[in-house]
């Protein structure tokens, strides 16, 4: 008796564990190739927002940025605003997914280590190569690390000491839909409330979003695009009140690319170009600040590599974004 019950308890542990591979593996059918996360506005005062709606499956991404404001810009026309952004980021970003609800609940951990870095006189030599503006980095001291915010005599945030933090955790949960082919993906995400705005690490309130994404692949060729509303609370007495005039706002990316399906190296190459609009929730009366903002996000791929995607993001006729993100990302 006791052998056939364990046997009975054994089968329908199978017929589970049969039942849950059988449902990841047709989730992970509906996704498109290549279709990941879109690389969101990386600039210090938009750290603290949700990221966006993930694709669902597990990963690592490693991120360098660059943030520069140009010191002759920084101070509003009529002297109530004055804004200092200069910096270097690493951020290690993992995403740990798993089946859930026929769909997928994904948890996403983000560290990020500041500093003055050593890119300003690259990025310096780089522009004067080009015979391109430098965009202020030779007015000031090479490898500095600040980033500051004020109006109205409220110092909304102040950071000069580089270091290691741990930003606020996505908890999001996402149902993908259609085929490879065609198909998207719908969710909504969680921003838990464990970050600090003294260190750009989060509002210190709840946030979260809603949001979908769609995709169509034809060959080798391929189309996305990705829209979401991001909400977000504020503590009562919290001095982003004076920089921030609304508490949601509206980001969306679209793009396209070509993947090739050789095996050699310039056969199995792939490239997407995709723009991201974020509308700004802020206004301190700088010009560079108050745009909505523009970024050119540039990925490339290969066939031999399938979990591995690489990528350049750029602003792109706004700056509203920072100078210039590079990133690494693989899929398990």
């Amino acid at each position: 008796m006791k052998s056939a019950a364990a046997l009975r308890r054994g089968a329908r542990g199978l017929a589970a564990f049969a039942c849950l591979t059988g449902s990841l593996r047709t989730l992970r059918a509906q996704e498109a190739p290549g279709m990941d996360t879109p690389r969101p506005n990386r600039v210090a005062w938009m750290e603290l927002f949700p990221e966006p709606l993930p694709s669902g499956r597990s990963g690592l991404a490693l991120e360098f940025t660059s943030q520069f404001l140009r010191p002759d810009m920084a101070t509003s026309g009529d002297g109530r605003t004055h804004a200092v952004l200069q910096g270097e980021e690493w951020q290690l970003t993992g995403d740990l997914a798993a089946p859930l609800w026929g769909g997928y609940m994904n948890l996403r951990v983000r560290v990020n280590v500041r500093s003055g870095g050593i890119a300003d006189q690259f990025l310096v030599t780089y522009h004067t190569f080009l015979g391109t503006p430098g965009g202020g980095r030779e007015l000031v001291q090479k490898n500095q690390f600040h980033y500051r915010l004020e109006r109205d005599g409220v110092v909304v945030a102040d950071l000069r000491k580089s270091g290691t933090v741990l930003m606020q955790p996505d908890l999001a949960w996402v149902k993908p839909f259609g085929t490879r082919d065609t198909g998207g993906r719908f969710g909504l995400s969680v921003q838990l409330p464990t970050g600090k705005r003294d260190d750009f690490t989060g509002t210190g309130r709840l946030a979260g979003l809603v949001g979908g994404a769609l995709w169509r692949v034809a060959g080798p060729w391929r189309g996305f695009a990705q829209a979401e509303r991001v909400f977000f609370g504020l503590p009562q007495d919290s001095p982003y009140k004076s920089v921030l005039t609304q508490r949601s706002f509206t980001r969306a990316w679209v793009g396209g690319g070509y993947q090739g399906e050789g095996s050699g190296f310039f056969s199995g190459l792939g490239v997407e170009l995709s723009i991201g609009y974020l509308e700004n929730p802020y206004y301190v009366a700088l010009a560079r600040v108050d745009k909505d903002g523009l970024q050119q996000h540039w990925t490339v791929t290969h066939k031999r590599l399938p979990h591995w995607r690489f990528g350049l993001t750029e602003e792109a006729g706004s700056y509203f974004a920072p100078d210039i993100t590079m990133f690494a990302s693989y899929q398990f």
